[in-house]
């Protein structure tokens, strides 16, 4: 979390894990990734993100779903929200 987006976080949840295919261009080839999803407290910014491409977004919950780039991180997100994953 911190190398991706600066921040310290608190009391991270699993809510769970997906596969998807992902293109890798500093390697040139498409790879299988595996995303495990979390949700936390942001606590404090402590830098700007390290790995190029990231960035903390802070939305409305309403927007939240449609600025993920990713089908299977929405999904999760929308199953958050929704109330079908344990808060």
């Amino acid at each position: 979390m911190l190398e991706e987006t600066g921040w310290r976080i608190a009391r991270p949840r699993r809510l769970g894990v997906f596969k998807r295919f992902a293109y890798m261009p500093e390697y040139d080839l498409w790879a299988e990734k595996i995303c495990t999803i979390f949700v936390a407290h942001p606590v404090r910014q402590l830098h700007a993100p390290t790995e190029p491409g990231h960035e903390a977004i802070w939305a409305d919950t309403r927007l939240a779903v449609s600025l993920l780039a990713n089908v299977g991180d929405q999904v999760f997100l929308a199953d958050f929200l929704s109330g079908a994953l344990p808060r």
